[in-house]
């Protein structure tokens, strides 16, 4: 894709939606009550905190029907005007709790407090300094609002506050939400196709503003210069492949995009013809198939070298220096797992919309296509399957008639030469902490024996338990497995994939914060609500394991065996200080752990990943494996 610095857009109109009365319930109850019925507070008063002889908390649960849908909350504030103190009073810092489930008056305060758990999504800051924006925003996310509990704790001072049925209006609790009305998405930028033998790739950047919240959908058509429509697709992603054109013919590719609002202006790329290539397109895609096969075997052991795989294909040639350059990594991939009773089986390659073209020189031809590799982890009587898709770039160099495979690469990565190890291609964190710290002394993490695999005595298999916990560990796995095809917003997206997947599936909740802090998690609207602004833990792996480590409840698993369905899974590289990549546990075979993530493979296991860097410079130096629980 092309990419390039961009103005920042024009700030759009906010609107502001202030909830109170009826669209702001709210009700105080005793917490401590041993009574029955339990002490109501006054009219016209609510309460937190030590107040009468009591401890009080107060439910609040707004009326969203009147925010748009597709609306970008940017912030909100809440506000309560003190009934027992009517000047230089001390603010509060109570505690807000997200309710994960309907409380209503009828309950006792126990039940309240009981229900609100631990996830404290604010605390330590005054009330009129919380920013509820982040909470509100994930209400319409999910599609769900329970409301929230404030409460402070016992030995801190109480409050009396106005309610709703307070006389003076102005005195009554109000939610105060910002945000801007859903429109439709601005045009795509940066239209470019890049021509092939009898067909052309699309890419562009999405909309600076998408206008609303939820995913953008493109509709992509390839027009003659007289506008007739020849081809059509519609796609999430921005990126297309048309095939079956004419070379003989200049195209233009329009794309339009969409949002639950509508559709968003038309943007043309520049005309582009294509052109054959010397000896035609099929030859080239297919010892691009036969490479990947080749590969495949020298990593199941079909073939114990690469001049052995490459003796077995019809053009070996054509691809043995890049082979040959890879094959020590590829071969201590094979014996590291045979010295850990495994073995890859199966391997098969997949190349779906490909595109032949001419290179950046006369003597060059490029293959452009989505590869989708998968083979089968075997080992202790299981099977465990990994699988991963990228787009791809693979590069010949033409002398005279010969034609040599000489480079692999990244699609959206010009340029880069694939490495005789993937040592390059290591996770890193999206963003950084102020002030990075040492892991080597980090408690808990997986053993590692001297073949870099987890130091463990294999255990027969036993049944998967999801113990209670405010996080749903199999809704973590479930959404984690079903959404690895969910587009990047980052070159390294492991981490902000990983907590999409906490989020959505296991519905971990927010806490509020400062961006860089590692008690907070989040993700809200910024930059005039054109773009999502995110903690640093909610998207960079050292920051995420800090954040569990001292903020949030997590258990710290140490046996590989004892590991559970949406376990959250951190590695460290010998090289780096930090742990740089993190991924879901999505199953389990034997005890061996299945994984999801956003990196080189999509699907894979925690032994493919330890195996493909085992014999490299910079190995994997230490596993750990997190818990998201409650604290109850």
């Amino acid at each position: 894709m092309n990419v390039r610095e961009k103005p920042l857009p024009a700030p759009p109109d906010s609107r502001t939606l202030t909830l109170a009365d009826d669209t702001l319930d709210q009700v105080s109850a005793a917490t401590d009550c041993a009574t029955t019925p339990c002490p109501t507070a006054p009219d016209g008063e609510l309460r937190l905190g030590p107040v009468g002889g009591h401890q009080w908390a107060t439910r609040f649960k707004a009326d969203l029907s009147g925010l748009p849908k597709g609306a970008r909350v940017t912030s909100a504030t809440l506000s309560l005007t003190r009934s027992d103190c009517a000047a230089d009073c001390a603010a509060q810092q109570p505690g807000v709790y997200e309710l994960p489930s309907a409380w209503t008056p009828s309950q006792s305060g126990g039940e309240l407090l009981d229900g609100a758990g631990t996830d404290n999504y604010a605390s330590g800051t005054p009330l009129p300094e919380v920013d509820f924006g982040p909470l509100v925003q994930s209400w319409t996310e999910r599609g769900e609002n329970q409301g929230f509990a404030l409460t402070v704790p016992a030995d801190a001072s109480g409050a009396a506050y106005h309610s709703l049925t307070a006389s003076d209006a102005n005195m009554r609790p109000r939610l105060t939400i910002r945000y801007l009305p859903p429109t439709t998405p601005g045009a795509v930028t940066d239209v470019v196709t890049v021509p092939g033998d009898s067909g052309l790739l699309a890419t562009w950047n999405p909309p600076l503003d998408p206008g609303a919240t939820g995913e953008l959908g493109y509709a992509v058509k390839v027009e003659k210069a007289d506008g007739v429509v020849v081809a059509e697709q519609e796609t999430t992603a921005p990126r297309a492949v048309f095939a079956k054109l004419d070379n003989t013919v200049p195209y233009r590719v329009s794309v339009s995009v969409k949002n639950v609002v509508g559709g968003g202006p038309v943007t043309r790329s520049a005309p582009a013809q294509g052109a054959a290539v010397p000896g035609g397109a099929a030859k080239y895609r297919d010892v691009v198939q036969e490479y990947l096969a080749a590969r495949g075997k020298v990593l199941t052991g079909g073939s114990l070298s690469a001049a052995d795989a490459v003796a077995d294909a019809p053009h070996g040639q054509v691809f043995a220096g890049l082979l040959s350059a890879q094959e020590p990594n590829l071969v201590d991939n094979r014996q590291a797992l045979t010295d850990n009773s495994q073995n890859y089986a199966g391997a098969s390659a997949e190349m779906t919309d490909v595109l032949v073209g001419k290179g950046a020189t006369a003597d060059q031809v490029v293959v452009r296509a989505t590869v989708t590799e998968s083979m089968t982890l075997h080992g202790d009587g299981g099977d465990e399957p990994t699988k991963g898709s990228a787009d791809k770039r693979f590069t010949f160099t033409l002398t005279g008639d010969t034609a040599v495979l000489d480079s692999e690469a990244d699609d959206i990565d010009a340029g880069q030469t694939l490495s005789a190890t993937a040592a390059a291609q290591s996770q890193v964190e999206t963003t950084s902490a102020e002030d990075s710290d040492d892991t080597s002394d980090d408690p808990g993490s997986i053993e590692l024996g001297e073949n870099g695999f987890p130091d463990e005595t294999p255990v027969a298999p036993g049944p998967t338990t999801l113990s209670a916990r405010s996080v749903n560990g199999h809704g973590t796995a479930n959404w984690a497995y079903n959404h690895t095809g969910i587009g990047w917003e980052y070159s390294q997206d492991c981490t902000n994939f990983v907590s999409k997947a906490l989020y959505h599936g296991g519905g971990m909740k927010f806490r509020w914060g400062g961006r860089k802090t590692d008690g907070a998690w989040w993700q809200q609207y910024y930059l005039f609500g054109s773009v999502k602004n995110k903690s640093y833990t909610w998207s960079g792996a050292d920051n995420l394991r800090r954040h569990f480590s001292g903020h949030r409840p997590a258990t710290r698993i140490s046996k590989t065996y004892n590991a559970q369905l949406g376990d959250i899974v951190f590695f460290k590289w010998k090289k780096e200080r930090r742990y740089n990549h993190a991924a879901v546990v999505t199953s389990k075979v034997q005890g061996h752990l299945g994984l999801s993530q956003h990196g080189i493979k999509n699907h894979t296991t925690l032994d493919d990943v330890l195996a493909r860097y085992r014999g490299t410079s910079n190995p994997i130096q230490r596993v750990l494996i997190i818990r998201p629980r409650s604290a109850k």
